[in-house]
């Protein structure tokens, strides 16, 4: 179920229980055209929403979010799922395996 935001920003590459791969549109996309006009990124609030979308689920809570490095037009992205007390960690990777965000979430099946 692609949003409005979200329609045409990523394409899946894999996908198996804990891990998701994406590739992500170039600069033209309205989202990174409007985030920020001369300095393109993925905000924080659509990293959520690829998650939620992607693997069908409705984000109840968060618990924590960093945001180390930034997510740019072209990139390949990879969110690594696993879980924890509170309930679900999400670590998006870049192509080097470096962590870009580290996100907590507690989340149901839509």
């Amino acid at each position: 179920m692609t949003n409005v935001l979200t329609e045409g920003l990523y394409k899946i590459i894999t996908q198996s229980d804990d891990t998701v791969e994406l590739q992500l549109s170039d600069a033209s996309h309205p989202v990174f055209k409007a985030h920020f006009k001369n300095n393109p990124l993925l905000p924080g609030f659509l990293q959520l929403d690829l998650i939620a979308e992607v693997l069908d689920k409705e984000i109840e809570r968060i618990v924590n979010t960093k945001f180390m490095k930034p997510i740019l037009p072209d990139m390949r992205i990879v969110f690594v799922m696993s879980e924890t007390k509170r309930g679900q960690r999400i670590k998006i990777l870049d192509q080097e395996s470096n962590i870009v965000s580290d996100i907590r979430v507690s989340w149901k099946d839509r």
